[in-house]
Formats: structure tokens, sequence, C-alpha cells
């Protein structure tokens, strides 16, 4: 596999129409051909997929759909909501979207969402589900909860943040550190769990979120007085996937998050989530940014070709097809960014 230092744009941008009401651009990235399609809807925040169906949320209740792994989407009915959805999960047929003030939506197949009475009236800003219907949903101020039942109902969980975050520092900065945001998590269908935010900690538990344990601890940048914040996370069935974060960090797990390795990307730019495919693609993409490894994240390369620099892509997840496994990326004005392995 050439290294990522090597690769270089092999194919300048190109605009094209595709049918519908999207079109699209198209370059050959590090080995991959990424597509950009510019749908005209307000800024989308997450992504899901389960095989080929997926969803992308956004904005007053936008819910884009495809069916062909994110070659097409087509708009769905609006959700029930005049508020942001910031994250969305799908197992089987059902589909789960969470955020602003607590909301919490469901659904099974093309059946209309249903609000969720909700909880809390703090933002949640990720959603994690497994085949077995339990489900995480963390946010704002060390906001967890946890359902059992596909989203039907939910209890919250009080993790003990001011131990879990306990530093060398004085009291009074403990305290600082007591409610962290969270802003992403992670079901796994053995029923371990996985939370991240601030202070760029990835903490565990192993039973159901009565206790965690702190398995990644982010070292603050020179300068900084705290460690940055951890903003996404994709980890693949096989236990292989990357957490990401500001600064440019980026740390990879290959046995389901119970240890983390940091990965050198060579940038300070904020990473807002990260995916990665079985043959070693690894995508992140954040706020005006983008970078790609086709080794696992050994070596990385600037998305340059794609001109990120006026863009912002929030949410990636993994698309796997007959045809192969694609990454799609969601951000801002409704872009949709497929990224797949040549000849996908």
């Amino acid at each position: 596999m050439k290294t990522f230092a090597r690769l270089k744009i092999m194919k300048p941008l190109v605009l094209s129409a595709l049918l519908g009401f999207i079109s699209s651009a198209f370059a050959d990235v590090g080995g991959s051909e990424a597509i950009v399609q510019f749908t005209p809807h307000d800024r989308l925040y997450a992504v899901a997929f389960n095989g080929d169906f997926g969803e992308a949320v956004g904005e007053g209740g936008l819910v884009l759909q495809t069916t062909d792994g994110g070659k097409t989407w087509r708009h769905e009915v609006k959700a029930p909501t005049q508020l942001a959805m910031f994250s969305v999960a799908i197992s089987g047929a059902r589909s789960i979207a969470v955020g602003q003030q607590g909301m919490i939506l469901v659904r099974d197949g093309r059946k209309p969402w249903r609000s969720i009475t909700p909880i809390t009236d703090r933002r949640l800003l990720r959603v994690s589900l497994n085949k077995s219907g339990l489900a995480l949903a963390v946010g704002a101020f060390g906001t967890v909860l946890k359902s059992s039942d596909y989203g039907e109902t939910w209890t919250e969980l009080k993790p003990d943040w001011v131990t879990l975050y306990k530093t060398e520092e004085t009291s009074d900065f403990v305290a600082v550190r007591d409610e962290p945001t969270m802003y992403t998590a992670k079901v796994f269908e053995d029923g371990s769990m996985l939370l991240g935010g601030e202070y760029g900690q990835i903490n565990r538990s192993t039973d159901g979120g009565a206790t965690w344990t702190p398995v990644y601890k982010a070292p603050a940048a020179e300068n900084a007085t705290t460690p940055p914040t951890l903003f996404g996370m994709n980890v693949r069935d096989d236990g292989t996937g990357y957490a990401s974060g500001q600064d440019g960090l980026v740390v990879m797990t290959s046995d389901a998050g119970q240890t983390w390795t940091r990965l050198e990307t060579g940038t300070q730019a904020s990473l807002f989530d990260v995916a990665s495919t079985p043959d070693g693609h690894v995508f992140a993409v954040g706020m005006r940014s983008g970078l790609v490894s086709t080794d696992a994240g050994k070596t990385w390369q600037s998305l340059a070709a794609l001109d990120l620099s006026l863009n912002w892509y929030s949410g990636l997840a993994r698309a796997s097809s007959m045809q192969g496994d694609s990454i799609i990326a969601v951000g801002h004005s409704g872009r949709v960014l497929r990224l797949a392995a040549r000849g996908n």
C-alpha cells in the first residue's frame, strides 16, 4: 500500500449534475474517489447507516435518506420538530435522533417520526444504538441517558465526574471538570459503552453505566491549560476504531475501546468526526479541514483537493453495499461528501 505522503491528486475537480436536486463535484483523493453533493438545504449535523440505508439529520427537522450507500439522497418528510437534530443512530428498522432541548425522536422504517417525552432540557449531541436495543444519548453538562428498549424509555445515568476527571491540581480546578460536556458515545453489542468529550478523556463501562473507568486521557497541548476536547468517535464491529477532536487529535483502538493510541496527524485543526473502512482508509473532517489515511492512520494527507477552506463537515459514517464500503460526511449548507476506495 502506498504511503500517504506519496499520494497525489490525479484528476481535477469537475462539476457535474446528478438526477434530482443534488449536484456534485468529483476529485481523486489519496487513492479514493470523493464526490461532494450539494443539496439546497440547511446544515446537516450527523449521518448514520445500516448497510446501504442511511439517514442524515440537521437544522429544523431536516432529514435526508439514501438507500444506495449514499450515492443518491432524497429529502424525507420533515421530522416533527423545529429544533436542530445533532445525531442519529440506526439499528435494524429503528432510528433514533437527538438534538436541542433534550429532544428524542424515534421511528421504524418508513413510518413517521415520533417524539419521546424528554427527561432533560439539555442539548443531546450524540446517540448510539446496538442491535439489542441498548442506547446511549449524551450531551451538555455531563448529560448521559440510557435506554434498553430501542429509545422508547430513558433513564439518566450519573457518572462520578469529579472522580473520573480528578487531577493533581487544586480542588477549585477539579470543580471545573464536574459535569463535562459529552460529545460522543458508543454502545457495543456486548453491552459495554464508551463516552468521550471535554478534557480529551474516553471513559468505559462494562456494567450498564453503573461505573466508569478512564481508558484514555489526552495530554494538554503546549501552552494550553486543558487537554483538547474529543468530538467524534466511530468503532467498527471488528473492534477497530478512531476518535477525533481539537488540535488535530486522533486516537485509535484495536480492542473495542479498551486501550487507545494517539496518532500523529500533522495538523492543529479541530476534527469533528472520524471514520474508517476495513481496508485501512480513515477519514477525519472538521472546521475547514479534512484528512485521509490509506494505512490505518500511520500517515495522513490533507483533503486539499476538495477545497474545504470555506466549508465544514461535522458527521461521518461508514456505508456498506454490494459494491464495497464508503464513508459519508455531512456538513453546512446541506453538503454530503462521499469518499470511497477507487473503483467503488
